[in-house]
């Protein structure tokens, strides 16, 4: 069995990858959300040509070979390219098999409880606190995660406007109750001064469970002091798609839950390593799944099968640019989800979705070039 064709349908959010084998198996993935059209042209130019005519079932390797490949690209984008690329493969093995992918690596269909992750700074405290509790009432989540800090602050220490995280913290927590469990996310904002200083009045006085990249996740050194002293958990490394830096991150620790995220990192292939590198090191996993793209699939799969799977997985409570483009839609009932049982990843991409997507093929008859 070789690799004979691999298919793109992008649009600028998400690109959907197509493999189909020379015996005609077929899987489906997707490239990195977030300018997946630059990275569909990544794909099909420095993924694609390492791939054509090659066995899939000798993925690891595979995935290996193309990171060594592209040794004079190491950003991002070929991460990113690769997940669509490796996240396929995986479900060509299951249909193969005839099997959920979390079955092939260890686990099985169940149902997993969420935790509704708001995206927003624009939002008043009160107006935050107020559908964070609605949604409890509504979807029976009893698990949430807010925004502090500022988006653009990257470790100067700004919050969105002067105190908002001062009052956010403890007006969510009066709104969702004593019992739920909050965690907060800074995304990069702070130094380890203003980190500390935070936790010890802001978070810690409000049993925050979490606190999610305190400081600009390339400074490590910042953030293990901030989880050498912090009261609350420190979690991170959604941006870090190198597994030489997971080796740094885990082994120091930097943080006390590793949050790979399938798509950024180039794929569950490598996500697994991840998971198994923080177990090693006595280290919780709690993937990054901040969207309703399949990334959120891939997501839950992986999970049921670790052995260090933190409680709970990210969901988004956003309108979202995913909507419609899975079939069957992930549905939350009693604030959880459950894994889809079909083989593969157990969900089809919806078929106006792929219609209305921009089309490319590479094919093994010519590894050069791209249609």
């Amino acid at each position: 069995m070789a690799i004979e064709r691999l298919e793109t349908f992008t649009k600028q959010e998400a690109s959907v990858v197509r493999i189909t084998t020379d015996d005609g198996e077929q899987g489906i993935g997707q490239i990195s959300p977030y300018n997946a059209d630059i990275s569909a042209d990544v794909f099909h130019r420095q993924i694609a040509p390492y791939a054509l005519g090659e066995n899939p079932d000798d993925l690891e390797s595979m995935v290996d070979h193309i990171i060594a490949e592209n040794m004079k690209w190491p950003g991002s984008y070929v991460r990113r390219a690769l997940c669509g690329l490796d996240t396929a493969v995986w479900d060509l093995r299951g249909k193969k098999e005839g099997v959920p992918v979390c079955e092939l690596i260890g686990g099985k269909p169940t149902s997993l409880d969420l935790y509704a992750s708001s995206m927003r700074r624009d939002i008043e405290p009160e107006a935050e606190a107020e559908r964070l509790a609605r949604l409890r009432n509504e979807k029976g989540y009893d698990a949430f995660k807010i925004r502090i800090g500022s988006w653009d602050s990257k470790g100067a220490d700004e919050d969105a406007w002067p105190g908002r995280t001062e009052e956010l913290v403890p007006t969510v927590r009066d709104a969702i109750g004593d019992d739920a469990v909050l965690f907060v996310d800074a995304n990069s904002a702070y130094s380890p001064d203003r980190a500390l200083e935070v936790d010890r009045e802001v978070l810690a006085p409000n049993d925050v469970a979490h606190f999610e990249e305190p400081c600009p996740y390339w400074e490590l050194d910042w953030t293990t002091e901030v989880r050498e002293k912090s009261e609350t958990t420190v979690a991170g490394g959604e941006q870090d798609c190198f597994l030489k830096q997971w080796e740094r991150i885990v082994s120091r620790p930097v943080v006390d839950i590793v949050q790979p995220d399938v798509c950024y990192l180039g794929g569950l292939t490598r996500s697994l390593r991840v998971a198994e590198m923080a177990s090693e090191h006595g280290l919780l996993c709690r993937p990054h799944s901040a969207n309703h793209s399949m990334v959120l699939i891939f997501t839950l799969h992986m999970i049921s099968a670790i052995d260090n799977a933190a409680p709970y997985i990210e969901y988004s409570i956003e309108d979202h640019w995913a909507e419609g483009m899975i079939n069957p839609k992930p549905v939350v009932e009693d604030g959880a989800i459950t894994i889809p049982d079909e083989p593969g990843w157990g969900v089809q991409i919806d078929d106006e979705w792929l219609a209305t997507a921009d089309y490319a093929e590479s094919i093994s008859s010519d590894q050069s070039s791209y249609n």
